[in-house]
C-alpha cells in the first residue's frame, strides 16, 4: 500500500523526506533550511545529553516510540520511509535517558543509523554500495536557495543519502541507473545517471502535498484527511493580483462559491456568496476572520439602482487587508466548517491566516515591487450611424411645408436650426433617431463650427490610464527561543476617473517567544490607514440616457463645464459653455472632493502553556478598532458659486474577543484522541455622528461646520452597536488507526441581541455538528494507481441572530426649528416584535468524496449538500390602525442544495516540463419553501415590481427561488390567441406592446450552475498560467439596454431603423413619403384601437392582427423609433429580452508570466533569490449573452438579491509587473 505525508502522525511519504507531526505546514520547509544549517555548527551534545526522558513501550511501532520522543522534547525525527522501517514493532524500556541511549536500544542490530544536530535526528540506512560504479555530487536547491535533508536514492535500492546543511550530497550509482530526488512539500523529480560527475537539481513544490493541513474555524490547524467536511485553502502567493478587495482574486478558484465585482469602482463591493443565499435580511456574505478577528463584512451602503445614478461604493474593512500578509486563505463552505463560529456562521467564513516568523532562524528580508496600470480596453456597444433628433411623429424643428408646419416624420432629414438658419448640436431632444451622420458642417456644443461626424470611442475616451503600484518590505527570523515577522506596504493607486483615488498604509507585527519548555507567548498587531476618494460617478448611463451623445467629444468639452462667474456654467446667464452637456458630471468630478479617512488596529496577544504531554492550554485576547471619518466638500453651483454643502461624519468601532483553550490530545492503543474545550467573550461597540451645513455656505469654496448660513444638522448620530456575546464551545475528536475519523462539536451563545428590556428573550441557543471521514485506501488493498480514497459526511447547525436594538426600539428625539425657537417631539415606534424571537437556524448535511489516482496526478472532491434555514427573522406588514406598520417576527423556510466540484489534473511531467489543469463546477438550487401565514404573496427584496425605472422586484415567494424576479409589465396575451396585446400611437404611427398589469414570473436571479478551468504550465524556472471562470444562467435588468433602445444610442436600436438592419420599405399614404424604417409587430390589437386614416376617419381594429390590419389596408408598417420607444419607455414600456436576460458568459479571467533568477546570478545581486512575474487580470468575455456587450459584472453593489445593471460600466483591464527579492 502506497503512503503518504501527513503532518499530525509519524507517518512516512513514500518519495520523500519525513517531517515531524508537530511543525505545521507552512514552517516545515522554512525549518529544514535554515534549522539544521545554523546548529551543525554545533556539537550534538548541548541539547541531546542534558535532556533526560522516560518511555516506557511494549509492541509499538517505531513510528510511536518517534512520535512520543517528540511530545515529551522538542526534538525533531527526519527520514525516508524507503530507507528506514517505521512500522516495526519494538519495545523500550528507559528511564532518565538520554535520546542517545533510547536510540542506542531502539535501533540495536539493525541497519539504521542516526545523526544528532542539536535537537534534529536525522535517521539513515548503512547501505550496500554498490561495487561496481562512478561517484555523482551536486547540489539540491529550490527556489530560496540550498535545500537541507532532501533525499537523494538509487532508485529500486536502498542505497541513498540526505542532502547537507548546504543542500549538497554524493552517491555511488552505476551507469543507467534512475537517481530520485525527492524533500517535503516538492514533486519528486527521476533522473538517469548517464556518468555525468556532478548532477545539480532544483526541487519544484508540490502544492497538493502542501495543502494536507489546512486552517479551519478559531484557526484550528487540521489535517484535510481527517475533515468530515469540504474546505478549500489556498496559498496567499496565489492570491496577489493587486486588487485593492483581496476578495476579489478568489474568483473562479473555489468550488461553491459565487464570486463577482460590481459597478463599484476599483474600492467597490465584491459579492461572495458560499453556497447560496440563506437569509432574507439581505447580507448574506461570509464572515471574515484574520488571526482570530472577525471583521465587519457588511455589504455597505450604496445608491438603490433603481433611483441613484451613482453607486457611491466605498467598499468594506476587507480593503485595508494587504494580501503580501497573507500565508494562507481557507473557505470554509458547509455549516460543519462553520459550525464552531455558532451564531455568526450562517453565511460560511473566510478564514485568513498571515505571516509569521515560524521557527526560522537568522534574519532574512524579502522585498517586493509591483507596478500596474488599469486600461479601459472596451465599453457597451453603442451605434454610430444617425445622430440627434426626434423618433418619427414628434419632429418640432427643423424645416417647415408651406403651411408652416414641421415635417413631424422626417426625423432622418431634420436638423435643430440655430438663430442663423444654419445645423446645431444645441437643444436637441436627447433621442439618437436624427439624420444619419455625413460630415456636414455644424454648429457644436460650445457654439464652435465643426462636422456633423460620430465620435465613435467616445465612451472610452472619457476614461484615462489608471496607474497602481504596492511596495512591501517584509523581515523575518530568530533563534531557538524568538521567532519574529515583521512587515511594511504602501498601495497607491489612480483610477481610470481623476481625482478617483486610493492609497492604503499597512504594517503588521508579529513575534513568538519561548519563556520556558512549558510556556510561549505570541503577539501580533496589524495596523492600516487608508484612503479611498471620490468613489467612481457613473458616466455610462449618460451615454444611453442622452447626456452625451454620439457626437460628443470629451476631449473638446471635458474641461468646459465653469460660467464666467466660476460656477456652473449656465444658459440662464449667458455662460459660453451653458448648452455644453454633462458639464454638471464634470463639475462634480473635479471640483467636489469625497473622501473617507480609514483607520483600522488590531492587536492580538495569546500566551499558550503546556500542562502535560497531552493538555495544552491557550489564553487569548484581541480587539479590532476601526474609525472611519467621511468628508464631503460640495462648491455651490450657482452663480459666483452660491450654494455648496461641507459633511462631516464619523464612525468608530471597538470589538473585543478574549478567549481561554484547553486542547487535548493523546494516542491510546489503535486509537488517536483529541479536542478542546473553549469559554469566549465578545464585545461590540459602535458609534456614529454626522453633522453637515444647511442653506449653503457662507464663503464658497471654504469648508468647515462655522461656515453653514443656517445651523447645521447634526444627522444620524447615534450608539448603534453595543452588543455582548458569551460562548462556551467544545470538540471532541477520535481517529482510529488513521483511517476513520469522528468529529464532534458544540458551541452555546448567550448574545445581548436578544435580550429584551425585561430581560427576558431567547438569548442562549445551541449549534451541535458532527463529521467523519473514512480513508478506504488506509483500509483495503486498492490498486497501486489510487493514491487516497477518501468519503466523508457531516451534519450541523449554524445561526444567524440580529443586530443590536433591532428588538429594542426606542423613541426617537426630534426637532423643528421655528423663528421664535425650537420645537422638540418624539416619535413612537411603528414596529412591533415577537415577544420570543429566536435566532434563525440553519440545519445542514453534506457528503462528499476525495480521491487522487496515479500518485496525485488526477484528483477529484465532490460534495453534495443541503440545507434548510428557519425561523427567518423578518418584518412583515399589517393594518396600520393601532399606528404599528410592521411585526418583526420568525418564520420561513429558506432551502439550498447542490453540488461542487473540483477536478485537478497534472497531465504531463517530467524534469523540465509540468502541465497542470483544473476545473470547478458549482450548481446551486435555491428555493423558498414556507414563509409566515399572514405575508400575502411575496417579501419584497429588491426593485419593485410595479413601478421605478425597472418595474421589476426580487421577492421571496414560496414555491419560488429566492431572488425569483416579478413585474407588473410583462406584454399582455389575448387569451383567444394567445399573441400580444398591441396599442397604437396615431402621433407616432408606431404599434407597441401592452402591459398585462399583472405580477407574473421571470425568472431566478441564481445562476443555473458556475465553474472556472485554469492551467498552468512550468518549464524548469518559468511558469505560465491561465484562468478562466464562468456562469451560466440567472436573469440581469438592465437599465442601459432599457433606456438606450428607447432614446436610440446602443447598437440594438438599430433593429428594423432602416433596410440595412430589417427595416420594411413603403411609401406613406399620409404624406407621400418613402420610408424604410418599418417593423410589422406580431400581436393583436386591443380592443377598441382606433387608427386615424389619411382622411382623417378611424378605423377601429381592435381583435385585428396587426397583419390583417396592413393587409386590409387600416395600418402602414410602424416606424421602428416609435416602437422601440414605448416598447421600453418609463410609462409603456414592456419587459423583453433587451431590457432583462439570461446571463451567460466565460471571462479571461487572468493570464500570468513568472520567472525564478537562477540562485547562482541573484547570489551576484546580493540576493539569496529574486523572482518576476507579468499577470494580466479581466482581459475580456469570451462570450456574453448581454445586450450590446454590457458589462456582465456590472450589477449595482453586492447583495445577494441585487440583479440590476445601472452604471453601464466598461471593461477595464489589469496588468502588473512584479520582481520578488529575498536577501
Amino acid at each position: 500500500m502506497r503512503k503518504k505525508f501527513h503532518i499530525q502522525s509519524v507517518r512516512a511519504f513514500s518519495d520523500s523526506f519525513r517531517m515531524p507531526p508537530k511543525i505545521t505546514k507552512v514552517m516545515k520547509i522554512a525549518l529544514v533550511l535554515l534549522c539544521l544549517s545554523i546548529n551543525a555548527a554545533f556539537a550534538a551534545g548541548s541539547y541531546a545529553q542534558n535532556t533526560a526522558l522516560t518511555i516506557n513501550m511494549t509492541e509499538q511501532t517505531v513510528a510511536n516510540v518517534l512520535e512520543t520522543i517528540e511530545n515529551q522534547s522538542d526534538f525533531n525525527f527526519f527520514y525516508n520511509s524507503k530507507l528506514v522501517n517505521v512500522n516495526r514493532k519494538v519495545s523500550v524500556n528507559a528511564t532518565n535517558k538520554d535520546v542517545f541511549a533510547i536510540l542506542d536500544q531502539l535501533f540495536k542490530g539493525t541497519d539504521v543509523a542516526y545523526k544528532v544536530v542539536d535537537k534534529d535526528v536525522i535517521l539513515t540506512k548503512v547501505a550496500n554500495v554498490p561495487q561496481a560504479g562512478n561517484k555523482v555530487t551536486g547540489t539540491i536547491s529550490d527556489a530560496m536557495g540550498p535545500v537541507t535533508g532532501a533525499s537523494v536514492i538509487v532508485k529500486g535500492t536502498t542505497n541513498g543519502t540526505i542532502s547537507d546543511i548546504n543542500g549538497n550530497y554524493s552517491l555511488d550509482v552505476a551507469n543507467g541507473q534512475t537517481i530520485q530526488i525527492s524533500f517535503i512539500g516538492y514533486t519528486t523529480q527521476e533522473i538517469r545517471y548517464t556518468g555525468q560527475p556532478v548532477l545539480n537539481v532544483t526541487l519544484v513544490e508540490d502544492t497538493k502535498v502542501l495543502d494536507e493541513v489546512v486552517v479551519t474555524a478559531l484557526g484550528m490547524k487540521r489535517e484535510q484527511k481527517a475533515l468530515g467536511y469540504a474546505v478549500t485553502e489556498l496559498k496567499g502567493d496565489d492570491l496577489k493580483n493587486n486588487t485593492i478587495n483581496p476578495v476579489a482574486s478568489l474568483q473562479g478558484k473555489v468550488a461553491g462559491v459565487e464570486i463577482s465585482g460590481s459597478d463599484g469602482g476599483m474600492f467597490g463591493s465584491t459579492k461572495i456568496q458560499i453556497r447560496g443565499a440563506s437569509t432574507l435580511k439581505g447580507n448574506n456574505q461570509p464572515i471574515y476572520v484574520v488571526d482570530g478577528v472577525i471583521l465587519d463584512n457588511s455589504t455597505g451602503s450604496v445608491g438603490d439602482a433603481d433611483w441613484s445614478a451613482n453607486a457611491g461604493d466605498y467598499g468594506n474593512e476587507l480593503k485595508n487587508l494587504n494580501p503580501d500578509d497573507f500565508e494562507t486563505v481557507s473557505v470554509l463552505k458547509g455549516a460543519a466548517a462553520t459550525a464552531l463560529y455558532g451564531s455568526r456562521g450562517l453565511n460560511g467564513a473566510v478564514v485568513i491566516t498571515t505571516k509569521g516568523g515560524g521557527k526560522s532562524k537568522g534574519f532574512g528580508v524579502n522585498f517586493s515591487q509591483t507596478i500596474g496600470i488599469d486600461h479601459v480596453f472596451a465599453t457597451p456597444d453603442l451605434q454610430n450611424i444617425y445622430g440627434e433628433g426626434a423618433m418619427a411623429g414628434y419632429v418640432d424643428y427643423g424645416q417647415k411645408d408651406a403651411n408652416g408646419n414641421y415635417y413631424k416624420f422626417d426625423n432622418l432629414g431634420q436638423f435643430v436650426l440655430n438663430s442663423q438658419g444654419k445645423h446645431t448640436l444645441i437643444d436637441t431632444w436627447g433621442m439618437s433617431y436624427g439624420p444619419k451622420f455625413d460630415g456636414s458642417e455644424i454648429e457644436l456644443y460650445d457654439k464652435t463650427i465643426g462636422t456633423y461626424s460620430p465620435q465613435k470611442n467616445n465612451f472610452k475616451d472619457m476614461y484615462d490610464l489608471g496607474f497602481n503600484s504596492n511596495t512591501n518590505v517584509s523581515v523575518q527570523g530568530g533563534n531557538d527561543k524568538t521567532s519574529y515577522f515583521s512587515s511594511l506596504s504602501y498601495k497607491y493607486a489612480e483610477g481610470t476617473l481623476p481625482n478617483n483615488s486610493f492609497d492604503r498604509l499597512s504594517m503588521l507585527l508579529k513575534a513568538t517567544h519561548k519563556i520556558s519548555d512549558i510556556v510561549d507567548i505570541a503577539g501580533s498587531v496589524s495596523f492600516a490607514n487608508s484612503r479611498p476618494r471620490n468613489a467612481q460617478p457613473n458616466i455610462g448611463e449618460g451615454f444611453a440616457s442622452g447626456t452625451f451623445n454620439r457626437s460628443y467629444n470629451p476631449d473638446q468639452y471635458r474641461n468646459k463645464y465653469l460660467g464666467e462667474h466660476g460656477g456652473l456654467a449656465s444658459t440662464n446667464y449667458g455662460d459660453t459653455y451653458g448648452s455644453v452637456p454633462g458639464r454638471d458630471l464634470w463639475f462634480n468630478i473635479y471640483e467636489n472632493e469625497y473622501t473617507q479617512k480609514e483607520t483600522a488596529v488590531r492587536p492580538m496577544l495569546e500566551v499558550n502553556v503546556k500542562m502535560a504531554d497531552w493538555v495544552r492550554f491557550k489564553a487569548e485576547a484581541n480587539m479590532n478598532y476601526y474609525y472611519n471619518r467621511a468628508e464631503s466638500k460640495e462648491l455651490g453651483q450657482g452663480y459666483a458659486n452660491e450654494g455648496g454643502s461641507y459633511r462631516l461624519a464619523q464612525t468608530t468601532k471597538e470589538q473585543t474577543t478574549v478567549a481561554g483553550t484547553f486542547t487535548f490530545n493523546k494516542p491510546v492503543n489503535d486509537f488517536n484522541v483529541g479536542g478542546f474545550i473553549r469559554g469566549e467573550y465578545y464585545n461590540n461597540f459602535v458609534q456614529t455622528m454626522a453633522v453637515k451645513t444647511e442653506g449653503g455656505l457662507i464663503v464658497p469654496g471654504q469648508y468647515f461646520l462655522g461656515n453653514s448660513k443656517n445651523p447645521v444638522s447634526t444627522g444620524d448620530s447615534k450608539i448603534s452597536g453595543t452588543k455582548q456575546m458569551l460562548s462556551a464551545v467544545f470538540a471532541a475528536n477520535v481517529s482510529w488507526k488513521n483511517q476513520l475519523f469522528l468529529d464532534v462539536t458544540g458551541r452555546n451563545d448567550w448574545s445581548s441581541a436578544l435580550v429584551y428590556s425585561n430581560q427576558s428573550g431567547n438569548y442562549s441557543y445551541f449549534y451541535p455538528s458532527v463529521s467523519g471521514s473514512w480513508l478506504l485506501n488506509e483500509t483495503f488493498e486498492l490498486p497501486e494507481w489510487i493514491s487516497l480514497g477518501k468519503v466523508r459526511a457531516s451534519w450541523a447547525q449554524v445561526g444567524n441572530d440580529t443586530q443590536s436594538y433591532y428588538i429594542n426600539q426606542g423613541y426617537t428625539l426630534g426637532t423643528t426649528l421655528q423663528s421664535n425657537g425650537s420645537i422638540y417631539n418624539l416619535s413612537v415606534p411603528t414596529k412591533a416584535y415577537d415577544p420570543s424571537l429566536k435566532p434563525e437556524r440553519k440545519n445542514a448535511w453534506e457528503v462528499g468524496i476525495d480521491w487522487r489516482f496515479l500518485d496525485s496526478r488526477l484528483n477529484i472532491d465532490a460534495t453534495y449538500y443541503k440545507e434548510n434555514t428557519k425561523d427567518q427573522i423578518m418584518d412583515i406588514s399589517v393594518p396600520s390602525v393601532s399606528g404599528i406598520k410592521q411585526q418583526l417576527i420568525n418564520a420561513g423556510n429558506i432551502q439550498n442544495q447542490g453540488v461542487e466540484i473540483a477536478l485537478n489534473t497534472i497531465p504531463f511531467r517530467n524534469k523540465d516540463w509540468e502541465w497542470n489543469l483544473d476545473f470547478t463546477y458549482t450548481k446551486n438550487e435555491n428555493k423558498v419553501i414556507e414563509l409566515h401565514p399572514n405575508v400575502a404573496n411575496y417579501i419584497a427584496l429588491r426593485g419593485d415590481v410595479a413601478y421605478g425605472n425597472y418595474r421589476i422586484g426580487s421577492v421571496a415567494q414560496v414555491g419560488g427561488a429566492y431572488g425569483l424576479l416579478l413585474t407588473d409589465s410583462k406584454p399582455a396575451i389575448d387569451e383567444a390567441t394567445g399573441k400580444k396585446i398591441l396599442r397604437f400611437t396615431n402621433n407616432g404611427r408606431a404599434a407597441y406592446y401592452a402591459r398585462s398589469g399583472k405580477i407574473e414570473e421571470i425568472g431566478s436571479l441564481t445562476p443555473d450552475f458556475l465553474g472556472s478551468v485554469s492551467t498552468g504550465l512550468r518549464y524548469k524556472n518559468i511558469t505560465m498560467r491561465a484562468a478562466l471562470d464562468m456562469r451560466f444562467g440567472g436573469y440581469v435588468a438592465s437599465y442601459n439596454n432599457r433606456y438606450g433602445m428607447a432614446y436610440g444610442y446602443t447598437e440594438t436600436s438599430l433593429r428594423y431603423r432602416d433596410a440595412e438592419h430589417g427595416g420594411i420599405t413603403w411609401t406613406s399614404k399620409y404624406d407621400g413619403k418613402t420610408y424604410s424604417d418599418g417593423v410589422i409587430p406580431d400581436g393583436i390589437f386591443a380592443a377598441g384601437t382606433k387608427i386615424t386614416q389619411p382622411n382623417g376617419s378611424s378605423v377601429d381594429v381592435g381583435g385585428m392582427t396587426y397583419e390583417a390590419a396592413m393587409a386590409a389596408g387600416y395600418v402602414e408598417p410602424s416606424h421602428a423609433s416609435g416602437h422601440h420607444y414605448f416598447n421600453n419607455s418609463w410609462s409603456q414600456g414592456t419587459v423583453n429580452d433587451d431590457w432583462v436576460t439570461k446571463l451567460n458568459y466565460i471571462a479571461l479571467r487572468e493570464i500570468s508570466f513568472g520567472y525564478s533568477v537562477p540562485q547562482a546570478f541573484a547570489n551576484k545581486l546580493g540576493a539569496k533569490s529574486m523572482n518576476l512575474a507579468l499577470s494580466a487580470r479581466n482581459l475580456g468575455y469570451l462570450y456574453n449573452t448581454m445586450p450590446n456587450n454590457v458589462n456582465p459584472e456590472g450589477v449595482r453593489g453586492n447583495d445577494a438579491t441585487e440583479f440590476r445593471e445601472r452604471s453601464f460600466s466598461p471593461y477595464t483591464a489589469n496588468y502588473m509587473f512584479t520582481i520578488n527579492v529575498g536577501f
